[in-house]
């Protein structure tokens, strides 16, 4: 392993330093294990850890929510994390009971339309909760850049749609008719199926979507001030408003990935410390949305019952 590597260069006198963080270990599917980390000082005899226990970056409100959540983990290190005192920020809970579409239209046109052009990100937990807040930014006209190339608005959606038009005209109702063909079977699909319902016929949504193709070539940049990622693509980065999106139970922590460990219990723990570190790239403002009539269990963790609205 590259720990044993770095030891053996060290020769001797194993003089070794090690920078890690146990609640920021979220990468599993790479092989990375927290054991290792925590395990440490049994494999070096004679190492002294030092626990950086202030958070610079966060609010006071947002450390104090994150390292409650963290610490339900039984695989860490016991320690207390503060914010740093000159640190001035909020979180906000934004229940929302809408489809993904209806939730990506009323984040991103009450959270960045009209607002100062501060670096702001919509972090989830995979592309495909990303896929509508893409569909909407060009609908509303926002630019904005995506953290991992796999965000994919849908290419062949615009295929299916033109099968479809071919059987029943262009006239006939945009989602009845696509429900009917079974466009949205998959999983990418069924994302932004309900993208059509306001269009009425499928010959204005195939005009929407061929618009949005046109549109990202000119919205879809690297400067753009909105950032669209998945929480695995953004350890080590930070923004000034994040919208963590997508806190429901059975979504974060992912009930799929649960089902199918080996070990439940520690895929459990992964996927609050992945919590954590979404929650913890905001500067000054935390935006947590949800379904109120099924909250994440990480929201039961980090609040009282009594603050869930």
């Amino acid at each position: 392993s590259q720990l044993d590597l770095a030891v053996l260069l060290a020769g001797e006198r194993r003089d070794v330093f090690l920078v890690g963080d146990d609640d920021q270990t979220i990468y599993a599917w790479r092989l990375a294990d927290v054991r290792r980390v925590l395990g440490l000082a049994a494999r070096i005899p004679g190492l002294r850890r030092v626990d950086l226990q202030t958070n610079h970056r966060c609010a006071p409100e947002i450390v104090r929510r994150a390292a409650r959540l963290v610490a339900h983990n039984r695989e860490r290190f016991d320690k207390e994390i503060r914010s740093s005192s000159r640190a001035e920020g909020e979180l906000t809970l934004a229940p929302d009971s809408g489809d993904d579409v209806a939730r990506a239209r009323w984040l991103l046109s009450r959270w960045v339309i009209g607002q100062p052009q501060a670096r702001r990100a919509v972090l989830a937990r995979t592309n495909l909760e990303l896929a509508p807040f893409a569909a909407v930014a060009l609908e509303l006209g926002v630019p904005y850049r995506v953290e991992d190339d796999g965000l994919r608005l849908g290419d062949d959606l615009l295929a299916s749609v033109d099968a479809v038009i071919a059987r029943v005209g262009p006239r006939a109702p945009a989602l009845a008719a696509l429900a009917a063909a079974r466009v949205g079977a998959t999983a990418p699909e069924s994302s932004l199926l309900a993208w059509a319902a306001p269009f009425g016929e499928l010959a204005s949504f195939r005009a929407a979507l061929v618009r949005c193709t046109l549109d990202r070539g000119r919205l879809a940049r690297d400067d753009a001030p909105l950032t669209l990622a998945t929480v695995h693509g953004t350890k080590g980065l930070e923004w000034d408003h994040v919208a963590c999106v997508g806190f429901d139970e059975g979504a974060f922590p992912s009930g799929r990935a649960i089902r199918e460990a080996h070990d439940p219990a520690r895929v459990l723990e992964e996927e609050r410390r992945l919590a954590y570190v979404a929650w913890t790239r905001a500067r000054r403002s935390l935006t947590i949305v949800f379904d109120p009539a099924a909250p994440s269990m990480f929201l039961r963790e980090a609040f009282d019952v009594s603050e869930l609205p």
